[in-house]
């Protein structure tokens, strides 16, 4: 067996002799062949960095060149032991740098592993679902709407089945297939009986053998492409990026004029070079991006860890703002495990066993551990598709049960979508009867109230049946219709949507129960973070209502919109009718789209729960789409946050790590940006002043190496969220106005105090060296004082416990240690120029210390009371 260059081209009765296989699948000795053969089904993708490029891409920075070229400039001068502390600054830097991103490169790679692509295949004649990467040519794929293809794939058979391929061809529309032979000059865009690896199926059933795996897919041909494309920044960097730069640019021009100033001022050249260069590093943020990304991946980390992922860092970004989420019931605020009650029979006296059975033909789901006692099957799949078969395992219909699982005749013609509301799927009679007293026929399984408006019953009966229904449902039950047409001459699958006149065979009955942990979790959503929640559900309006009732909202038949409301209403007149909803119920994937993009209008942040092919406009548009786990790979493939354990929890979880990300990247940004204008100021102040140059190149250089390394880092750590309610919109901008108030408030503030108190010493004739000593103590210890007021941006200092961040205690006791070394350690104190301090000097360090906490708190306070 080799692979088919051409496998279109292969007719029916030639495709399984050509892959040495069979209706029944690969042997498991074929299995291990060919996988040593073609190797495993993995794509490459862009190639992870090296440690060493990693590295060495810390050297990048124009900052670092020119602190390199000042090193270079005191070798020159003989100056080592200088020359030492620069290259040493310069590899602590780098080595920092490093780490960070080491851990935020291995954070992105681990992500990928938490979400899967399975496959159902069919081995030694047992239909199994494994992961898509065990795949081998020749495994027979069971593929069914919503999901992704593993693997380039010849059709076999297949029924009402549409694929979307736009990530191979660029084409929007989805194309329809078929399982004949084509000619071998066929394009790849007309190959309609083929599947490649990676497009999504948004409709339908088939079966297909596989013909090529890995890098020999199509989407594996385009490998080389991938991994030539760079990672893209998120919004968040790009805003702090160009920060940045502007920040650069403004500080390299005062340094410029800094340095003009001390030369003219009689200042040795070299020595104010090597000066200026020191102050450019330590005032301009260059380190910030990446400190933010750093935020970013320990964040997108903690919610992984709660059972979330993000798709990708913008997200989490987003995620922190959220002010609204439209969720769906099923699953989500309940628990998904549907438990039959009863059956209503209206046709005829149809058992409960019967009516199962009738509706099990509608029915695609994946039973594991098939030849062991049915109470140990495990079934996996949609949640009412589910129930129907456990049901039945639980009446013991082992006779049925053991032709469902081994019978090709179980297909849906049309699957259930969440605009139609119904499926339909083909009952062909046989000698055993299955459900006595129907002939072949058509069978329709879905939503009762669009069932019965497509039968033939008319008048007091169908209003008697319309009432029943709206009484089950007030009472929490999920009701599912069942009914029955007769079976066509000639079946056209596109059309059998629009048959009217079926016969309503009756309902069956579903308990959902709302999860435990979920009512508390809204409350305490609402309560803290003032996050409203809202049902947008397909079900019945007296369902949805018996749910909320359930969760412990204050709602009645006002606050319902049925998806017949919503369409007959303007968007004008929507718009102001959505404050008072707080249940959306049958409304379609449409309608949810326009429920969201309207709350956008108003200004909500949204985020919206999904899981089927239809909602993945809606999951697109909003600005955080989540996606349950066990959705349709089509909706994973659109949305922002997919929920492992499709739990509501969950969500609230990934918001408040969301919340915690925000509030730690703004953490960050004004710690690393209020000490930026201290040097600058001083030196700048100094030199215009007429005054001695109060700090040396080392002491900013050895300043800036402590206080820019573990207590910035330790905030990405950090566990304080600063809860906001009804936060205004600020995607991808942390720098809103109490962030720019900090910053320039702190850094105004303590750079103009610290230089008057270095004028007034001078002015009064303190000894220079000890004023000098007394202020590069005060430079280097009131950040990491006001590093614990920083914790919380809204919070009093004393409001929380200050030294609960372990990181934080550590950098800052490192950072005291090495203020301490330089001022008593004799070879330290010489290489620093500084002198040991006595007491009182101590103590007006000490002092300065509080009076900058206080500052800072000062700033917290009148911006919390402005």
């Amino acid at each position: 067996m080799h692979m088919h260059t051409n496998p279109w081209t292969l007719d029916q009765g030639h495709i399984f002799s050509h892959y040495k296989t069979g209706e029944k699948g690969l042997l498991e000795s074929q299995v291990d062949e060919r996988r040593s053969t073609y190797g495993k089904n993995v794509i490459k993708t862009k190639r992870q960095r090296g440690p060493l490029q990693i590295f060495l891409s810390q050297f990048k920075s124009p900052l670092i060149f020119i602190l390199i070229i000042a090193g270079i400039v005191t070798l020159f001068l003989r100056e080592w032991i200088d020359a030492c502390v620069i290259f040493l600054a310069i590899f602590v830097n780098a080595a920092l740098g490093f780490y960070q991103e080491s851990r935020a490169e291995k954070s992105l790679e681990l992500l990928k592993s938490y979400v899967n692509d399975r496959a159902r295949v069919i081995r030694d004649g047992v239909e199994i679902e494994i992961d898509a990467r065990e795949l081998v040519v020749g495994d027979l794929l069971h593929l069914s709407y919503g999901s992704r293809v593993p693997a380039d794939a010849r059709i076999l058979s297949c029924k009402d089945f549409s694929v979307d391929e736009s990530i191979l061809t660029g084409e929007s529309l989805t194309i329809t297939k078929q399982s004949t032979s084509l000619p071998a000059a066929t394009p790849l865009p007309e190959r309609t009986n083929m599947v490649f690896s990676g497009t999504l199926i948004t409709e339908g059933y088939a079966t297909a053998i596989v013909t090529a795996v890995g890098e020999h897919t199509e989407f594996g041909s385009l490998a080389s492409l991938v991994s030539e494309t760079e990672r893209a920044q998120t919004p968040l960097q790009k805003s702090v990026g160009r920060l940045a730069r502007f920040i650069a640019i403004f500080f390299i021009l005062f340094v410029i004029v800094i340095f003009a100033l001390g030369v003219w001022r009689g200042e040795s050249i070299v020595d104010m070079f090597v000066l200026s260069a020191a102050v450019a590093v330590g005032a301009i943020p260059e380190a910030l991006p990446i400190a933010l990304t750093v935020v970013l991946t320990i964040g997108v980390e903690r919610i992984a860890r709660r059972k979330g992922i993000m798709r990708n860092l913008s997200a989490a970004e987003t995620l922190g703002s959220t002010t609204l989420i439209m969720t769906d019931k099923t699953g989500t605020l309940t628990e998904g495990n549907l438990q039959f009650l009863a059956s209503r029979s209206y046709a005829n006296a149809y058992s409960d066993v019967q009516m199962l059975r009738l509706a099990s033909y509608n029915t695609d789901v994946f039973v594991e551990h098939r030849n062991r006692p049915l109470l140990e099957w495990n079934v996996t799949g949609k949640p009412l598709e589910v129930g129907v078969i456990r049901a039945l395992i639980k009446q013991n219909d082992h006779t049925f049960l053991g032709e469902y699982v081994s019978s090709d005749a179980f297909r849906v013609i049309l699957p259930f979508n969440s605009t139609n509301k119904f499926s339909v799927s083909v009952y062909e009679a046989t000698s055993q009867k299955w459900i006595e007293g129907i002939d072949s026929s058509l069978v329709f399984v879905g939503a009762p109230d669009i069932l019965l408006g497509k039968s033939s019953l008319q008048g007091k009966e169908k209003a008697l049946i319309e009432k029943e229904i709206e009484a089950l449902s007030s009472e929490g039950k999920r009701i599912l219709g069942v009914g029955i047409h007769t079976l066509p001459s000639s079946l056209d699958p596109t059309k059998v949507r629009d048959i009217e006149g079926i016969t309503f065979v009756g309902l069956l009955l579903f308990h959902d129960p709302v999860r435990e942990s979920v009512p508390a979790s809204i409350a305490d959503m609402e309560k803290h973070y003032g996050i409203r929640v809202v049902m947008a559900t397909g079900d019945l309006p007296g369902t949805a209502l018996a749910v909320a009732h359930q969760l412990g909202w204050d709602v009645d038949a006002s606050s319902v919109m049925t998806g017949k409301e919503v369409t007959l209403l303007s968007d004008e007149e929507l718009l102001m009718r959505l404050p008072s909803i707080r249940v959306f119920a049958r409304v379609t994937p449409q309608d949810k789209l326009r429920i969201g993009l309207l709350y956008k209008q108003q200004g909500e942040i949204v985020g919206m729960t999904g899981d089927g092919v239809n909602d993945a406009p809606s999951l697109k548009a909003v600005d955080i789409g989540i996606a349950v786990g066990s959705g349709s790979d089509v909706s994973k493939d659109v949305a922002d946050l997919v929920l492992l354990d499709d739990n509501f929890t969950t969500i609230v979880s990934a918001i408040e790590e969301g919340k915690r990300v925000l509030a730690n990247m703004k953490k960050s940004f004004v710690y690393l940006m209020s000490n930026s204008l201290d040097e600058v100021a001083l030196i700048g102040l100094s030199l215009f002043a007429g005054l001695p140059l109060p700090l040396s190149a080392l002491q900013i250089i050895w300043v800036n190496f402590f206080t820019g390394s573990i207590p910035s880092l330790s905030f990405a750590f950090d566990s304080i969220i600063d809860t906001q309610k009804n936060p205004k919109k600020t995607q991808g901008n942390i720098l809103d106005g109490e962030v720019r108030f900090l910053v320039l408030g702190i850094g105004v503030l303590t750079s103009l105090l610290l230089f008057a108190i270095y004028w007034v010493l001078l002015d009064h004739g303190y000894d220079e060296t000890i004023v000098r000593s007394f202020i590069f103590t005060c430079f280097s210890s009131y950040i990491l004082f006001g590093a614990f007021s920083f914790r919380s941006l809204k919070k009093p200092l004393f409001s929380y416990n200050i030294f609960s961040n372990t990181l934080l205690n550590i950098g800052v006791g490192i950072g005291i240690l090495l203020i301490i070394g330089s001022l008593y350690v004799p070879f330290l104190a010489s290489l620093f120029g500084v002198v040991p301090l006595s007491l009182p000097w101590i103590g007006g360090v000490i002092l300065w210390g509080i009076v900058s906490v206080f500052l800072i708190e000062s700033a917290k306070w009148m911006y919390r009371n402005r």
